[in-house]
């Protein structure tokens, strides 16, 4: 079975991957000071574009963008950095 990725794309947004949908990163949470833009708080998903830079995420991601992990540590639904 394939799992959800909890991810950072282009090191300003926090969010997560899900197996059905590969191409599209659904968002947990972002930082306009990590230069996300203004309009990333509308929405709740993006398209991903060759130029997008994503890596997994880690639980230190997570206290960065001041997200509580908890229940993401479930190593049977979601794949991160550890």
């Amino acid at each position: 079975m394939a799992k959800i990725k909890l991810v950072v794309l282009n090191e300003h947004t926090l969010g997560y991957i899900q197996p059905e949908m590969p191409k599209y990163v659904y968002y947990l949470r972002d930082s306009i000071l990590k230069g996300a833009p203004n309009n990333y708080n509308r929405q709740t998903n993006t398209l991903l574009s060759p130029k997008d830079k994503v890596r997994l995420a880690s639980e230190k991601d997570f206290e960065d963008f001041r997200c509580v992990f908890g229940s993401f540590g479930n190593k049977e639904e979601y794949e991160y950095a550890e």
